[in-house]
């Protein structure tokens, strides 16, 4: 078999690693999804060939051998470290805290999950083409010095020859860089992790959007929840203090208001063990949208510019 036909073709957004925690004896996990306003779908799945899309992270302008670049080479083995060490985690290994590269595994993983769904990524590629549109009249000027003859007259008329899916060719080689991004994976790392685990009847939900944090990572009172099974959820905090706040929370009425958000920050899917709480997420389902950080900081970057232009103006 050649390196073409071994190539994945279905790329997960949401890891089947990480799906895989809510499956039951037959090896699945039950997916709720309204691909219609009014049509609500549960299905058992499996998590090999749920929570991703065919060719999410291509190449689109790469020969076929690279256009799986940054599923091969960078999604598949970010997963597979972060499988290790939220393994590392629950067993309370002490690697977790002395060593960097583990550690740094769990913290890229998590800043993946506010990356890497199919929204974030058109927000992404959003973001890029406006700034490559705010820039085109330097671009145009410095085209006009460079060009040579039998180029197109100018820069527009040249890009107007390139190809649509550059724009998402660079979205997909900045994805990672932004992945690894380097000061908020070291305020990540110096966080307090700790894992809170559920007893009794609550359990947790899961979905495209499993992160509960407000992005201000510094903030004193700052949080990082995300559920790791029916009956466990991690915890990030930046202190004592906030870390016996959530762990004091009552159980019932911590994972309920939890599961709300989860839920209602759901573009397409929630997961569950099982149908127990299949009204509970037909209710809330797509209810509490929340930003995601990509739309973070494109607004923060269009904010930004606009104050940069006024300035400019006379």
């Amino acid at each position: 078999m050649n390196r073409k036909t071994e190539l994945p073709l279905y790329h997960h957004y949401l890891p089947s690693f990480y799906q895989a925690r809510w499956v039951g004896e037959n090896g699945k996990l039950r997916r709720f999804s309204k691909p219609y306003a009014d049509k609500f779908v549960a299905k058992w799945v499996s998590p090999q060939v749920s929570g991703g899309e065919k060719r999410l992270y291509t190449d689109p302008s790469a020969v076929p051998e690279r256009a799986q670049d940054a599923e091969t080479g960078f999604m598949s083995p970010l997963d597979s470290a972060a499988a290790d060490a939220l393994t590392a985690l629950e067993q309370g290994d002490p690697r977790m805290r002395r060593d960097t590269r583990m550690r740094s595994a769990w913290s890229r993983f998590l800043m993946s999950l506010m990356m890497r769904m199919p929204d974030h990524l058109d927000t992404l590629e959003t973001g890029l083409a406006e700034e490559w549109a705010r820039h085109m009249p330097e671009l145009e000027t410095a085209y006009s010095k460079n060009n040579r003859p039998g180029d197109p007259l100018t820069f527009t008329e040249y890009m107007e020859t390139r190809s649509p899916s550059e724009m998402r060719s660079w979205m997909v080689a900045v994805l990672p860089a932004l992945v690894d991004h380097a000061p908020i994976g070291e305020l990540l790392n110096n966080m307090r992790w700790f894992i809170r685990r559920i007893q009794g009847n609550a359990e947790f939900l899961t979905s495209d959007r499993p992160i509960i944090t407000w992005y201000e990572f510094t903030a004193r009172d700052s949080y990082i929840i995300l559920p790791i099974g029916p009956k466990a959820a991690f915890c990030a905090v930046n202190n004592l203090e906030t870390q016996r706040r959530i762990e004091e929370r009552d159980p019932e009425q911590w994972v309920v208001g939890l599961n709300k958000s989860i839920a209602g920050a759901a573009k397409k899917l929630v997961f569950a063990r099982d149908d127990n709480m299949r009204d509970f997420i037909a209710e809330h389902f797509g209810t509490k949208q929340r930003t995601t950080l990509f739309e973070y900081l494109l607004r923060f970057q269009r904010k930004k510019n606009n104050e940069a232009d006024s300035t400019a103006t006379p």
